[in-house]
């Protein structure tokens, strides 16, 4: 049981030592409150993208997609990037879900879901390869 416990914190701080090195290294927020503030600023929807700790999945679209440079430059014209680990942190209760990873379009003026995008959604949005789309703010496509 000891040996099961250990390796369930070293999981969990290997996971979230990596989404938060993703966040720092591609300059994506991690506080939902400021990036709701820097949004309003720059006239900016927010794309927010929920992981957690033990998600293989969390992990592989950070790994696959968002940390394509040309990917990270798209979403970073469009968009204020938010990323945050629904284990670790504060965000408002609209954006629970059991379906992870998830990305949020939240509208900067209203503070509303534009769009909401996981792998339970319609097919066309499922992650299918490593290139990303973002149309009019509307969808984005994997």
């Amino acid at each position: 049981m000891k040996l099961f416990l250990i390796i369930v914190v070293l999981s969990t701080s290997i996971f979230a030592k990596s989404y938060k090195q993703f966040a720092s290294e591609f300059k994506y927020e991690t506080n939902y409150k400021i990036a709701l503030e820097k949004a309003k600023i720059e006239k900016k929807d927010i794309m927010f993208v929920m992981t957690a700790n033990f998600c293989p999945w969390c992990s592989k679209f950070i790994k696959r997609v968002l940390s394509k440079k040309e990917i990270n430059k798209n979403i970073h014209k469009k968009f204020i990037p938010l990323i945050l680990n629904r284990e670790e942190h504060k965000f408002p209760k609209k954006y629970n879900t059991p379906f992870i990873p998830v990305v949020y379009i939240v509208d900067y003026k209203t503070n509303e879901i534009k769009n909401k995008i996981s792998n339970k959604e319609k097919p066309k949005n499922v992650i299918k390869t490593n290139e990303i789309s973002i149309n009019n703010n509307k969808e984005i496509l994997y």
